[in-house]
């Protein structure tokens, strides 16, 4: 029956469809519960054995891998249980339906069984209507919907909430203020708060046909320090988070749910505040978990797989079942970091696979508004599922499987990582140059001694070299095309602050004629085409709600380049004495030397509410 059923199936029709596959051959459907994944091909005549739903995809893509060789066979056993994804839908970009649904399928293909998306407030919960309000929150039919499809695929739709922390959006309304610690942290011990709390699983359990779900409670470095503090004076952080856990997750039990929770609050608890996941819990902190919640281990920056086996053996020290989260870089702006992201998660899955861990997930962060887009991941989501079929994989065999299972060319992703490579440098540690540079002043930036005029000439190859990426990609040009209006827009808005100062300072007016008659009318031009690549990746990966502060930061930029064209040209009509930003001397921003500087402009990341201005925005 299984057999027949998977031949018939819409899931599998559509994978043979999307796959263009030979309508010839003969592919016969094998499930074994508990077995390996077989691919066979002998000619014509194809078997998949598969042991869960996902594998069956997997074999197509694997088939129509190697369709032009006579006989294949291969046998593939994960060394996962769980490997998967976790899509931030909080940071302003929540993710489409159709978006998610796209993903789910390449997932399939890749043989990702699990899914999460993750949802600080943008779910429904009927009880509550300012819980996400304008913020693109899913409906619970939406998520219903999402699930069916996924579970469609053999991939598990798992919720991925807040019940304590990361709560911003949510408490700064009125009607929250009863259950308010501090301004993004629930007041623990409140009833009020476990009946939000209870409305919100129950939410999920009305979404959701998991048993499990993801409760956050990470980073809550405030934790007791607001209104706890005044109702019930200084106490133990570590009874406060471990009493509200035991509430949380008596909530699940309520609803069916097994929950997990990031492990850091453990570590930051007993660590001065650090997030150092290799230390020693103390036993009376342990021995507070609930034995049913499993702790989550998020690491993004460790470079080697040795690296990993002190954090892991620490969290071995609990008797809770661990679960291991890494990182695709999407969270520094327009660019994402994929070598970076390739380099961590090797030795990230290695070290996994060697310490016997079972359950994984790369995690696809939007932090400052969703800059980047999501596909972006594809690549790390490629070598999770790789690693956990195969144990290893090289760049020529994950090339081959990026292409079959997403169309992309791991050669061409690889260029995404190009802007925030201004001098042609590829640095180790995370830089973000393409996203600071495109806010900095045009007339006071704070980076002049972080640009070189070399950053000219990279930006305009970039920026060839992308759009002939955007070209050649089936599914995804939106995202080079994006990148390549940045890299045109940055090969004349990287140096202009510093072109402007130095023309100032040397009294060359018919310099700075020029930058206010032509270069910063061209860098308006050139910044209205990257904000409408910027608006048309939006769409094709999240609902518009949010996109709006996008318009914000990109519009105020070019208000601050028409201010600084009406001062320009007031100076050299002698209506002003000076331009008073350029009176100022100008520094390093970081604490780099100026011969430090010299050898090596490209600062260390940035975020935005450091671009703009030496001023503030908010206090």
């Amino acid at each position: 029956m299984e057999n027949v059923a998977v031949a018939n199936d819409v899931q599998t029709g559509q994978m043979l469809a999307l796959l263009n596959m030979p309508s010839e051959w003969e592919i016969t459907y094998d499930y074994q519960p508990g077995q390996p994944l077989q691919v066979e091909k002998n000619g014509k005549a194809c078997r998949i054995i598969y042991g869960q739903r996902v594998e069956l995809f997997r074999g197509l893509g694997l088939l129509s891998e190697h369709r032009e060789e006579t006989v294949y066979k291969t046998t593939q056993a994960s060394h996962f249980t769980m490997n998967g994804a976790m899509l931030d839908c909080s940071r302003n970009g929540v993710m489409t339906p159709e978006a998610v649904k796209k993903m789910i399928r390449y997932m399939a293909l890749m043989g990702l069984n699990m899914l999460m998306l993750y949802t600080e407030d943008t779910y429904e919960v009927p009880e509550y209507p300012y819980f996400g309000h304008m913020r693109g929150r899913y409906s619970q039919k939406e998520l219903q919907e999402l699930d069916t499809y996924a579970k469609g695929y053999g991939i598990e739709l798992i919720p991925c909430i807040q019940t304590l922390a990361h709560l911003a959006p949510t408490l700064r309304w009125e009607c929250f203020d009863a259950i308010k610690d501090t301004d993004d942290i629930l007041l623990c011990g409140e009833e009020r708060t476990y009946d939000f709390i209870e409305a919100m699983i129950r939410a999920c359990r009305n979404s959701f046909t998991t048993n499990r779900i993801h409760i956050g409670m990470d980073e809550a470095f405030m934790l007791g320090l607001g209104k706890y503090r005044e109702k019930n004076g200084i106490q133990s952080r570590e009874e406060i988070f471990c009493d509200h856990l035991h509430r949380v997750n008596e909530i699940c039990k309520k609803y069916g749910f097994k929950p997990m929770i990031w492990s850091d609050m453990f570590y930051r608890m007993s660590c001065a505040g650090n997030y150092d996941a290799g230390s020693t819990i103390p036993a009376e902190i342990r021995e507070k978990v609930p034995s049913e919640v499993d702790l989550v281990y998020w690491e993004y920056a460790i470079e080697t797989k040795e690296g990993f086996d002190k954090p892991l053996r620490s969290h071995m020290q609990f008797d809770n079942p661990l679960v291991f989260a890494g990182g695709a870089w999407r969270w520094l702006g327009f660019v994402p970091h994929i070598e970076l992201s390739q380099r961590t998660s090797r030795a990230a899955l290695e070290a996994c696979i060697a310490h016997g861990v079972k359950e994984v997930f790369c995690t696809a962060w939007g932090d400052e508004g969703s800059e980047c887009a999501m596909f972006t991941m594809l690549p790390t989501l490629q070598m999770y599922a790789e690693y956990g079929y195969q144990g290893q994989v090289d760049d020529q065999e994950l090339a081959k499987r990026l292409k079959t299972c997403t169309g992309e060319n791991l050669e061409d992703m690889m260029l995404l990582d190009l802007p925030d490579m201004p001098n042609g440098v590829y640095h180790k540690l995370p830089t973000n140059p393409s996203c600071y540079l495109v806010y900095a002043d045009v007339l006071g930036s704070l980076f002049e001694l972080h640009c070189e005029p070399c950053f000219r000439d990279y930006y305009e190859k970039y920026a060839d070299q992308l759009a002939q990426a955007a070209k050649r990609s089936p599914n995804h040009g939106y995202m080079y095309q994006m990148e390549a209006d940045l890299c045109r827009l940055l090969a004349l808005k990287s140096c202009i602050s510093a072109d402007s100062y130095k023309a100032y300072q040397a009294g060359d007016k018919e310099g700075l004629r020029v930058i206010a008659e032509q270069t910063l009318p061209e860098i308006q031009t050139r910044l209205e085409t990257f904000r409408a690549s910027v608006e048309e990746r939006w769409i094709q990966e999240f609902r518009r709600s949010g996109y709006e502060v996008l318009d914000l930061r990109l519009g105020g930029v070019n208000a601050r380049i028409n201010s600084a064209i009406r001062q320009i040209k007031a100076y050299l009509a002698g209506e002003i004495e000076i331009i008073e930003e350029m009176e100022y001397p100008r520094l390093p921003f970081s604490n780099k030397t100026p011969e430090e500087v010299a050898k090596d402009p490209v600062m260390s990341w940035a975020y935005r509410k450091e671009h703009f201005t030496a001023n503030r925005f908010f206090w």
